[in-house]
């Protein structure tokens, strides 16, 4: 890829996973107060805790996704896909020792700020790729 490419490709990237971003942060925030007022502190702070988790999941994901366009498109393929496999088993693993952890008062709570920053960071994604202008159309015409 060329460099202007890749620079169309990176701004683009940073764009989409900024906006999936802020509408994760938004709903761990709403899924806070939502817990705070229902069952109290704790509820609330593990709700927070669960969908900071999976904010910090994808961030690192788009770190790895930003720095695989860097390389040539066979190794960063196999650098995303090995990036997103190792931050899968991560996150399985930091979640389940989590859920089994006795300072977590409600893992209920934990286990709904998970699925709510999921949802909100995926549809944000969509959201962003859908309202976002491709960079394949931005790339000058060959010579």
């Amino acid at each position: 890829m060329s460099s202007a490419t890749q620079v169309n490709m990176r701004h683009w990237l940073v764009r989409t996973q900024c906006g999936a971003a802020v509408s994760a942060v938004a709903v761990a925030v709403v899924a806070a107060a939502v817990g705070l007022t229902v069952q109290g502190v704790t509820a609330g702070m593990d709700a927070l805790l669960g969908a900071l988790l999976v904010v910090l999941f994808f961030a690192l994901g788009a770190l790895v996704e930003v720095a695989s366009l860097k390389w040539l498109e066979s190794i960063g393929i196999l650098v995303l896909l090995s990036g997103y496999v190792f931050r899968i088993g991560l996150l399985g693993a930091t979640a389940g020792l989590m859920m089994s952890a006795s300072w977590l008062a409600a893992p209920a709570w934990f286990a709904a700020g998970i699925v709510a920053a999921t949802i909100a960071w995926i549809t944000g994604l969509v959201v962003a790729h859908v309202t976002g202008r491709w960079p394949i159309y931005d790339l000058a015409v060959a010579k």
